[in-house]
């Protein structure tokens, strides 16, 4: 994304810019002020319908306590000699009007045993059946106050689902001596029935719930009467209303998933709590078309602002994109550098003025360029040329440095060895002619002296330079150095390498030896090592040898920058190496060993 804005042309750039501050202010208030309606509407929507619910609830409240107030006015017609007569009480309930009006679906007497002893309509009850297991009848004998009871509805046939109201019955001395129940249909339009036409808005309803038994008694659609409510746990605030009787408003999602705003109202004759709950879509709805309307307006005044920014941008930056083609051409070649015409006094003006005083100090400071580069190449040649003449005469150092010992390797070993084999030869003889302890001593002693010197000089030849070199190659004359090392040094010595093959050159095979001989020199004076491992082979045209320790080691690195003995061994080691195009690495590090390795080509070029 930030390399596609970067690809961007600059008035592009600026256009995108004040295009997403312009949308992001006009939509972040279109946001903002959408959210404060919405939170206003709310409140206002939520304070309306709790108005409304609570009103319903009165309403309800009053008209259940009516009818139980024409209950009670029917219990005291109904005296302990009424009661007494079955017959008469039942004509006493068929010519009360107000209790054919109130009470539709019937209305019966029963005694204190809970027996029915009379009813109304006749149907309503069977005489002689028994109450006293109801809930309410035995609340009633108990506290002798009125009672709304449970509602039910005989099986199969939900539209007689009715709520029993009743009110106590008493002797001459107030003690209760049974129960008048009237029976109020859920349906009854002139009280709980009412409902089925109350909407709130569109689609907003009212319903009628019983707490305890977790119950729907009245509700706009017949067929959710008597229906159970969802279980604990499926709608955390209907189980908060009715648990805790939380009577406020507050939007939740209902069972079938659809999101709404409810309130709720306790009823104050029945424990019951009315509901009312309204869709958050429909009570929304202006808001959300209020929102598309200013998002539509806010799109389109964003695109007017970037089609005029962008064409007054194309006009002010016109001179500067002339300036720009001018600049490129001038960087490819196309025309020479030169001052650009300025053709107003503006910040793009000043932008090309600074250029062509930019392009002036350039012409000045390639002239100057121009000029070093004449002087450095003259110094590289020079340099090269010194480079040249010292790798040439670093090269006829070492191959005179190698005859001189080559020289005097065989003037020890011919002429030196062969006198002092000869002194050896005449001190043998004269044990023969000197017979004195003394002298035979003596004599010995000289022999021994010129022993140890004939020794001397054979190991200085070989060091110098060894005639296994010359005559059986690098692997006999490295063999036999590295043994004589290893017995004089005492270390224990592994060598590796192969016994036959073709030859290399006779200067990559005395380079090689140098190299083992300098570095096992150094070993013997510093390295107080317990092994040594030298390893020679043939890969294609390249010879690798590879020698390491297990002393102390050192640092390498820093020894290359001391000029000492030590220093100018490895210098030494690396001119020889680098005199063939061979390559030399050396890795030591103090408490960790030396390692020398040596890749050279097998076969000399030229």
């Amino acid at each position: 994304m930030a390399n596609r804005l970067r690809s961007l042309s600059l008035k592009n750039r600026i256009v995108l810019l004040v295009v997403v501050i312009f949308v992001a202010s006009i939509w972040g208030l279109a946001i903002r002020v959408t959210a404060v309606l919405h939170a206003d509407l709310e409140k206002l929507l939520s304070a309306q319908l709790s108005a409304t619910v609570g009103y319903v609830a009165a309403d309800l409240d009053r008209d259940i306590q009516l009818h139980l107030d024409a209950l009670e006015r029917i219990a005291a017609i109904v005296t302990p000699e009424l009661m007494a007569d079955p017959v008469k009480l039942n004509r006493t309930l068929d010519e009360l009007t107000e209790a054919n009006v109130l009470f539709p679906a019937g209305c019966f007497v029963a005694n204190a045993r809970g027996i029915i002893t009379a009813a109304y309509p006749k149907d309503t009850a069977t005489l002689g059946d028994s109450v006293k297991d109801r809930d309410y009848f035995r609340e009633i004998i108990a506290s002798g106050k009125p009672v709304v009871g449970a509602p039910s509805s005989p099986p199969g046939n939900q539209d007689r689902a009715a709520v029993p109201l009743a009110v106590p019955l008493h002797d001459r001395a107030g003690a209760t001596q049974g129960a008048l129940v009237g029976l109020v249909l859920l349906s009854d339009s002139e009280l709980l029935g009412q409902l089925k036409q109350s909407k709130i808005g569109q689609t907003g309803y009212f319903i009628v719930v019983s707490p305890e038994d977790r119950l729907i008694i009245s509700a706009p659609e017949p067929s959710r009467i008597m229906q159970r409510l969802p279980p604990r746990g499926a709608i955390p605030q209907l189980d908060r209303r009715l648990d805790e009787g939380f009577e406020g408003a507050g939007i939740t999602a209902t069972a079938p998933g659809i999101e709404q705003l409810g309130v709720g109202r306790k009823m104050a004759t029945t424990g019951w709590m009315v509901l009312g709950g309204v869709p958050t879509q429909e009570i929304f709805e202006p808001i959300a078309r209020l929102k598309r309307q200013v998002y539509l307006a806010a799109l389109l005044i964003s695109l007017a602002v970037a089609v005029i920014l962008r064409f007054v941008l194309v006009r002010q930056l016109a001179p500067l994109k002339q300036a720009g083609g001018a600049m490129r051409r001038m960087t490819e070649g196309e025309q020479p550098l030169a001052a650009i015409p300025i053709a107003r006094a503006d910040e793009v003006g000043e932008l090309i003025a600074n250029f062509n005083r930019l392009a002036t100090e350039r012409l000045r400071l390639d002239e100057m360029l121009r000029g070093e580069i004449a002087e450095r190449r003259q110094a590289e040649d020079a340099l090269a040329t010194a480079l040249k003449r010292l790798q040439a005469l670093s090269e006829r150092v070492t191959k005179a440095q190698e005859e001189e010992r080559s020289r005097i390797a065989f003037e020890l070993h011919e002429q030196w060895g062969q006198e002092l084999a000869t002194l050896g030869l005449h001190l043998k003889v004269l044990e023969a002619h000197c017979r004195g302890a003394e002298a035979q001593g003596r004599l010995r002693d000289a022999r021994a002296i010129m022993t140890l010197v004939l020794d001397q000089v054979r190991n200085m030849s070989l060091d110098l330079h060894p005639p296994q070199l010359d005559d059986f190659g690098l692997y006999v004359a490295l063999r036999a150095h590295c043994r004589r090392q290893a017995l004089a040094a005492g270390w224990e010595m592994h060598f590796d390498a192969p016994e036959s093959g073709d030859r290399p050159h006779r200067d990559v095979e005395l380079a090689c030896f140098r190299v083992v001989q300098e570095a096992l020199t150094n070993v013997a004076q510093h390295a107080r090592a317990a092994g040594v491992w030298v390893s020679l082979r043939r890969s294609g045209d390249e010879l690798e040898l590879s020698l390491r320790d297990n002393g102390v080691g050192f640092d390498a690195a820093g020894m290359r920058e001391r000029v000492s003995g030590r220093g100018l061994g490895l210098m030494a080691m690396e001119e020889r190496i680098r005199q063939l195009g061979g390559r030399l690495e050396i890795k030591s590090t103090p408490g960790s060993g030396t390692e020398v390795h040596a890749v050279l080509p097998a076969v000399r070029a030229g």
